[in-house]
């Protein structure tokens, strides 16, 4: 009967260092994509809440709420209006400063002041996530093709990256409707700003119809 060779102290030694190697690479990915995954749940359990609660706007809104639209001077007043109408049901608290909470896209550039996403109406929920409104002075005569306002919402609040498409996502808001931020029809456009290379604005549409997945 042939005798089973034991492995040596060097051969186990390797065997042992290869492991430890490829855990250093796998376990990261791994971490990273749970991250991910989590992050897109959170994304689409919030978008349902915001649809649920954008309908109930529309079904309770009176004639006063839309006066106080009409005679706002300027987007500042408009979404001071807009805040005031969702603040019990998003359970909007502290005010946040521009200052102290700085925001990137997914490619690690900067949203500067000029930029359509900057926004800086921001408001903390009581369960720590930051909620962004910016109104975007659409003419009422197209208000069912185009957006009057825009929300970001900040998952994890002031913790950091406070990245678009990683830790903050968004909706566009109509008259009658909402809908996530990035919607186009061109999978191309879809995903390549829904990566490293992109601004991550897509992300709210892509993560939200595709769960990440694009064919």
């Amino acid at each position: 009967m042939k005798k089973l060779r034991a492995f040596t102290l060097m051969e186990l030694a390797i065997i042992l260092f290869l492991i430890v190697i490829t855990v250093m690479v796998v376990l990261p990915h791994l971490i990273e994509d749970n991250k991910k995954l989590n992050a897109i749940a959170q994304w689409k359990d919030t978008y349902h809440n915001l649809e649920y609660i954008f309908s109930a706007l529309k079904v309770q809104s009176s004639k006063s709420d839309n006066k106080a639209f009409e005679n706002s001077v300027d987007d500042s007043n408009k979404e001071q209006v807009l805040y005031n109408l969702l603040k019990s049901y998003l359970r909007m608290e502290d005010e946040i400063s521009v200052n102290e909470y700085k925001t990137y896209y997914l490619n690690n550039s900067k949203v500067n002041a000029e930029d359509m996403y900057y926004i800086t109406n921001l408001h903390k929920t009581n369960s720590g996530k930051i909620v962004g409104l910016k109104w975007q002075n659409t003419p009422v005569r197209y208000s069912d093709k185009f957006p009057v306002a825009i929300m970001s919402v900040d998952l994890n609040g002031m913790k950091k990256p406070n990245k678009w498409g990683y830790d903050i996502f968004g909706i566009n808001i109509y008259t009658d409707r909402i809908e996530p931020l990035g919607k186009t029809y061109d999978d191309y456009l879809l995903k390549s700003d829904c990566s490293k290379k992109g601004k991550g604005i897509s992300c709210s549409y892509y993560y939200y119809i595709y769960g990440g997945q694009l064919n």
